[in-house]
């Protein structure tokens, strides 16, 4: 039997430098009850930084060079949002 690793880093300087514009969104799903599963740094660009919530995103936000996307892939993650000044993406569970 295979066993699948589900250690999943955390990494405290993504956030501290994580787009403002997605901390905006961050912090109030963080507020509702959602919570920080997954960071990481250097993927798709180098300077991305992705975080990702453990559940569906609780609410609905349209804030200036965010863009919203729906993915639905379990590969990757169900949504996201991406601040196309920073490229920093904010993906969420399914």
């Amino acid at each position: 039997m295979q066993t699948v690793s589900t250690n999943l880093m955390k990494t405290q300087e993504h956030i501290d430098n994580f787009s403002l514009t997605l901390t905006k969104i961050l912090n109030h799903e963080v507020e509702l009850g959602n919570e920080i599963v997954e960071t990481s740094k250097g993927w798709p660009d180098k300077k991305t930084i992705i975080i990702i919530l453990k559940k569906p995103f609780i609410g609905e936000y349209q804030l200036e060079n965010t863009v919203f996307r729906n993915i639905d892939d379990p590969h990757y993650w169900k949504a996201e949002y991406v601040d196309n000044s920073t490229n920093h993406v904010l993906a969420c569970k399914f």
